[in-house]
């Protein structure tokens, strides 16, 4: 789903006025269909994958929650989840199936170690899991965070509207106004940086840094905008990343929601800063080697992310 496209644009407002007028009872479901609308508008093959893994991680929340061969079933659907992650994402990529696979995942993971309930009800998972203003960009939500907030019977609040508008203008301003013009320069730079000259290379560069802040932090402030104008709130996403005084300090404001991820569920089980040096380093290797790969399907994004694990353990 696009935000940038006019039907979004237009719908959009048709669909907050639906919101709010249809009694609480029945809001779940047009969520829902609204949801699974603009996901399919883009691929129709996509949708059944995503309904794919919304059954699968659902199933398996329920059996992992009755104790029976627990283990048994995160294993296998952590296997299933990322099977498709990594058989799809890079050949025939679906959209947003980056995001939805680690919602999914953690869900499961937060039943098996007794942090929340298994949810009982299809259509409430179904639509934490295909919620359409985060399910293509993020923020990656926690069920802990967003499920309850999903059932929660929400009053149309005047401040809410104003200010999910006003959120949602600053992320179309950052992403048509910043980034998209940009981007012109950039591509043009990197095209073929020979005729750019050094300065002009230079600026590239920097105007890239800017690009993509505003490109990836604009699509965020949409999202949580969106969100906000129905009454629910999606985790912070970005917090002035290029403010941050370290290294360390920069990866916990950008794409917070992804450094969140894997803390819990990589770095911490791994044994985080607890077993000594070694282990360590070694645990900043994996998770870093891993975020690349999350990035893309190429080398670069691999030794990307050992760069700054090597920053990271050098700082």
């Amino acid at each position: 789903m696009n935000f940038i496209s006019l039907t979004f644009v237009f719908l959009f407002p048709v669909v907050v006025i639906l919101y709010w007028k249809i009694p609480w009872k029945h809001r779940e479901l047009f969520l829902l269909a609204v949801s699974y609308f603009f996901y399919i508008r883009e691929s129709s093959w996509a949708g059944g994958l995503l309904l794919l893994t919304t059954a699968v991680t659902y199933l398996a929340g329920l059996a992992v929650e009755k104790g029976r061969h627990r283990k048994v079933w995160l294993i296998l659907t952590v296997a299933v989840c990322l099977g498709l992650l990594i058989g799809l994402k890079y050949s025939v990529p679906p959209v947003g199936i980056s995001f939805y696979t680690f919602q999914t995942m953690a869900y499961v993971i937060d039943v098996y170690r007794g942090k929340i309930s298994a949810e009982k009800s299809p259509a409430s998972y179904t639509l934490f899991v295909a919620f359409f203003p985060q399910l293509v960009a993020g923020p990656i939500e926690r069920a802990g965070n967003l499920l309850g907030q999903l059932k929660e019977n929400h009053t149309k609040n005047r401040t809410d509207l104003i200010n999910g508008f006003w959120l949602m203008l600053r992320g179309f301003y950052k992403k048509v106004v910043v980034a998209d013009y940009l981007a012109v320069y950039v591509d043009k730079v990197y095209a073929s940086p020979q005729e750019a000259g050094g300065i002009g290379t230079v600026l590239g560069t920097v105007f890239f840094a800017i690009q993509i802040y505003c490109d990836f932090s604009g699509y965020t402030d949409i999202a949580r905008g969106a969100a906000h104008m129905m009454g629910i709130r999606l985790m912070e996403n970005f917090r002035h990343p290029y403010r941050a005084v370290s290294i360390q300090d920069f990866w916990k404001r950008w794409h917070i929601s992804l450094t969140c991820w894997f803390t819990d569920y990589v770095y911490i089980p791994l044994g985080g800063n607890r077993k000594g040096t070694i282990i360590l380093v070694r645990n900043i290797f994996i998770v870093w080697a891993l975020t690349g790969i999350w990035h893309g399907a190429n080398w670069t994004f691999v030794i990307w992310g050992l760069m700054f694990g090597i920053m990271l353990i050098i700082e």
